[in-house]
């Protein structure tokens, strides 16, 4: 796995810990699967327990983090107690988690 995109992954998490209650944020997709292409994207689920706010803007606040770190990473807000796709459980099965809160 790419050291520069863990390290990457692991400043815009320290951000958006400040941002949120974030209970862990994973990085997942091609650089988590070690097959990045020139092309690839930075894929980080920024997972909260539950979502409470303006899903919106919160989703544009993520996003503006962005702007200061690395232009290709793209956040996705994700909340543990509502994933009924499974999209989580995949994420955590194939992805690397750069950060987890202690609660």
């Amino acid at each position: 796995m790419d050291k520069k995109v863990i390290e990457i992954a692991s400043r815009y998490a320290l951000e958006v810990k400040n941002l949120l209650p974030v209970k862990m944020v994973i990085l997942y997709g091609s650089y988590a699967r070690g097959t990045p292409t020139r092309s690839s994207d930075i894929d980080i689920a920024v997972v909260v327990d539950k979502f409470q706010g303006d899903y919106l803007k919160t989703s544009a606040d993520l996003f503006n983090l962005v702007r200061s770190l690395n232009k290709n990473i793209e956040p996705v807000l994700l909340s543990r107690r509502n994933d009924k796709s499974g999209f989580l459980e995949s994420i955590l099965r194939y992805g690397k988690i750069v950060y987890k809160s202690e609660n």
